[in-house]
Parts: structure tokens; C-alpha cells; sequence
């Protein structure tokens, strides 16, 4: 369907579960990224309060958190 467009997009993601399993989900997942060439991890944030997704502008900075 997109073959040969180079789109880039986000994904953003909001897992709930106890801070050990999320730590532990989070280390296996940069390193299942770390595998990859085709995806950069942009930004991460772990808390006990809600977190908020917003788009906008800088949404595609290269800075990893």
C-alpha cells in the first residue's frame, strides 16, 4: 500500500502495570529496538501519574528522554 514512500510517523503507546513489569517490558523493548535500524526510540517517560500525548511541532526531534 505505501511501498516506496517514505512517510515518518509516531507511535505513541501507553502501557499499565506494576513499575517492576513496566521497567522490565521497557528494557526488552529498547533492546528489540536497538535491533532495528528502521525505527529510533524518540522519547520514553515511566510515571505513577497520568501522561499526556500531544502532537505538535517538535513532536519529530531526535532526542531520546
Amino acid at each position: 500500500m505505501f511501498e516506496g514512500i517514505e512517510l515518518k510517523a509516531n507511535l505513541g503507546l501507553v502501557l499499565r502495570g506494576e513499575v517492576v513489569a513496566l521497567k522490565g517490558f521497557v528494557e526488552r523493548l529498547d533492546g528489540l529496538i536497538s535491533e532495528s535500524s528502521d525505527v529510533q526510540l524518540v522519547h520514553k517517560h515511566l510515571s505513577a501519574s497520568k501522561i499526556w500525548i500531544n502532537e505538535g511541532d517538535g513532536m519529530n526531534d531526535s532526542k531520546t528522554a
